[in-house]
């Protein structure tokens, strides 16, 4: 499959990236700055330009099959960021016939807060309101636009990360109504491997669902 990948050099990504490249797909990757991505692969192209301008992703948006992005704002300062990158996809991937989106993002944003707030009471009650509450206004606002854009999406949303190596002990839970035990740690090669599987997939999950164990 062709896939575009954008954050591609976040610490995400860059493992996302790798799971692609193994599994034989053809990975585009837009970079802010294209010298930064010292991969080097024969199914891999880096292509430099900015996500959230509408002409750099238009370049690349032709003949994709699906559309990872593992891109996010790295500290709690006012940002549009997201909400500008899921704009431009949204008109731009029904513009070119791309169908299907995997999109990163995090546990408690938009249609998951209730459920992250009663299965999580310091990371839903004190952490996000206190330290990240505005990444996720901007995180909630490109959700939104998302889920109405046509396109077959899945809305991957773990709680915080570690580094440490894959476990492959991963399940996800898609109804919002549950209460469930979330794992406040997971690690980053456990969610580029989820976000690889949901490319390939055919059943897109219409919903969003929380990494947990």
């Amino acid at each position: 499959m062709k896939i575009l990948s954008l954050g591609a050099n976040g610490a995400v990504g860059q493992l996302a990236i790798d799971d692609l490249l193994n599994a034989n797909h053809e990975v585009t990757a837009l970079v802010r700055n294209g010298s930064s991505m010292n991969r080097k692969h024969p199914q891999l192209t880096v292509v430099q330009g900015e996500p959230t301008n509408a002409a750099d992703l238009e370049k690349v948006l032709a003949q994709q099959d699906v559309v990872m992005c593992t891109l996010g704002a790295r500290t709690n300062k006012r940002t549009t960021l997201r909400t500008d990158v899921a704009r431009n996809l949204a008109a731009g991937m029904k513009r070119n016939g791309v169908r299907k989106l995997v999109w990163l993002d995090a546990a408690g944003v938009g249609s998951s807060k209730e459920f992250v707030r009663r299965s999580s009471f310091f990371f839903g009650r004190i952490i996000i309101p206190l330290f990240l509450n505005h990444m996720y206004e901007d995180a909630a606002v490109a959700d939104e636009l998302i889920e109405k854009s046509g396109c077959d999406w899945v809305i991957v949303r773990p709680m915080s990360f570690t580094n440490r190596v894959k476990t492959g002990n991963v399940s996800v839970v898609t109804d919002m109504s549950l209460t469930v035990q979330l794992r406040l740690r997971i690690t980053r090669a456990d969610v580029a491997a989820f976000l690889v599987e949901q490319v390939a997939k055919d059943d897109y999950i219409e919903q969003m669902p929380i990494i947990f164990t």
